[in-house]
């Protein structure tokens, strides 16, 4: 089948004018508010995209329409978008001679910011320019927004199929609540800036510094997991300003276009969803046992510091966001444990957490439970439900494939990574889950060697797009499929 290449090459173009605008805002922050120190780290990263993407742009000469954009062409675009971004994402931690990085490391940097996985390169944050890390805090903002925003608004304005790229991006495609994706677009930006300067108001009251909320509100929302404090959360000493983070982190976790649901409907559905009832009750579950853990072993009364950031940290884990966790959670097996499952499960689906997602697991009990009384009753013909609504086989083989895709690039992962980089089993399993998952918990990626970095980039793009798109560009019988007219779409 013939790739639109020309119109993948368009989408790429603009989204590289884009991103030249987005880094336009450090660049002006960096001039008015500081001494314009960066000048020469922004101002050539925004020529390169500017000047590439316009080049893109001219040369497409794309002047007609009627064009079928196949689930070929979407699932291409996406990922060369990801990639695309990613790659020019890194010119500004590149150009910046403070701290020197190879560009495989100032790669590995903005593809973790951009994939909200939040592992960072620098080991000491604090002696970054606001401008740049103001920056690594922009890129979660464009991971979360920014490239989903692009597809919806910028995309159908010149008759590209923009929905297209949203419905691919994320993996919950039943949710189409709007009917129009102009509608979607707005609705999705206005609502997700007002919970950031929600959350960024009561950072403040409770004694952050206006910058700092800035970048900790996006951090959470987007459950990305970059600081701007070594020590992360930490730093503050505060239960109040890790009860704040707590909330924002939890609602990243939601299923985004279902808040925005919520806020339409004033919260008649919010818990009549299945998935929304499913991480609720997980993460009950997960903090009532921490609790009763904790008490059993202390033997005595839990303050409420201590109590908020067992909770924070089981929150930062099951919403993938990742912020460091305190030594204690490293000597207990059984905190590691948890920390561990839940990372794996992740948040909702149709937000920008990681792992598995809630409505796989939900989905794979019921074709359990289904199979379990098929056992008992082996006559009686009946079928997997979700949200009352039947589970095809085809969605069954859909599930088993994504997660055989999962296990086998997590395990090819981390032979990668002890093959390429002198560290331990250890160290590889766990840069393999902190990347591929979205977590983000650090370790010292410096100390990995550039194939290894080069490996995790990939793993953090697959599994921010949930593996499917990225792996199906290489696979010879996906591009030998004849298109379906449902699939398709004209621009």
């Amino acid at each position: 089948m013939k790739v639109n290449l020309p119109v993948i090459a368009f989408s790429n173009g603009v989204a590289l004018c884009g991103l030249a605008l987005i880094m336009c805002i450090p660049l002006v922050y960096d001039i008015l508010i500081l001494r314009g120190n960066l000048i020469w780290v922004f101002v050539p990263s925004i020529i390169a995209c500017f000047f590439l993407g316009g080049i893109t742009i001219l040369s497409c000469n794309l002047y007609y329409a009627g064009i079928t954009l196949t689930r070929q062409d979407t699932f291409l675009m996406v990922s060369s978008l990801w990639i695309v971004i990613s790659i020019f994402s890194a010119f500004p931690f590149y150009f910046y001679n403070g701290v020197k990085l190879s560009f495989v490391s100032a790669f590995f940097e903005a593809t973790s910011g951009i994939t909200t996985t939040g592992a960072s390169i620098y080991q000491d944050v604090e002696i970054l320019p606001r401008a740049l890390n103001l920056w690594r805090l922009i890129l979660h903002f464009v991971g979360g927004v920014g490239i989903v925003a692009l597809g919806i608004i910028a995309f159908p304005f010149m008759k590209i199929g923009g929905m297209q790229l949203f419905l691919a991006e994320n993996s919950d495609r039943s949710q189409k609540f709007f009917s129009r994706v102009s509608q979607v677009a707005k609705s999705f930006i206005v609502t997700y800036i007002t919970i950031i300067g929600f959350f960024t108001i009561l950072l403040r009251l409770a004694g952050m510094g206006a910058f700092d909320a800035v970048c900790h509100s996006i951090s959470a929302i987007s459950t990305g997991g970059f600081s701007t404090r070594n020590l992360g959360i930490k730093y503050y000493n505060s239960s109040q300003i890790e009860l704040i983070i707590t909330c924002a982190m939890f609602m990243g976790g939601i299923t985004f276009l279902e808040i925005i649901k919520t806020i339409k409907m004033r919260g008649r559905y919010f818990f009549k969803n299945q998935q929304i009832k499913g991480y609720l009750k997980l993460t009950s579950i997960a903090v009532g046992i921490t609790i009763l853990v904790l008490f059993l072993e202390t033997n005595t009364n839990l303050s409420f510091k201590l109590i908020i950031s067992y909770v924070f940290n089981i929150i930062s884990a099951i919403s993938t966001t990742g912020f460091d966790l305190p030594e204690e959670f490293f000597k207990e097996p059984f905190f590691k444990i948890c920390i561990f499952i839940l990372a794996l499960v992740g948040g909702c689906s149709g937000s920008t957490a990681g792992g598995i997602k809630i409505f796989r697991i939900q989905l794979l009990y019921s074709i359990l439970k289904n199979q379990i009384k098929k056992l008992s009753n082996p006559f009686e013909v009946s079928m997997p439900k979700y949200q009352e609504k039947k589970i095809d086989e085809t969605l069954i083989t859909s599930i088993i494939f994504f997660l055989a895709l999962l296990c086998i690039s997590f395990v090819l992962s981390i032979i990668l990574i002890a093959i390429t980089s002198d560290v331990s089993e250890v160290t590889a399993i766990s840069a393999a889950i902190s990347c591929l998952f979205n977590l983000g918990y650090c370790i010292n990626f410096e100390e990995i060697s550039a194939i290894s970095k080069i490996i995790l980039s990939i793993d953090m793009i697959i599994g921010r797009l949930e593996i499917i798109p990225v792996v199906a560009i290489f696979s010879r019988s996906f591009w030998r499929l004849k298109s379906e007219r449902k699939g398709d779409a004209k621009i």
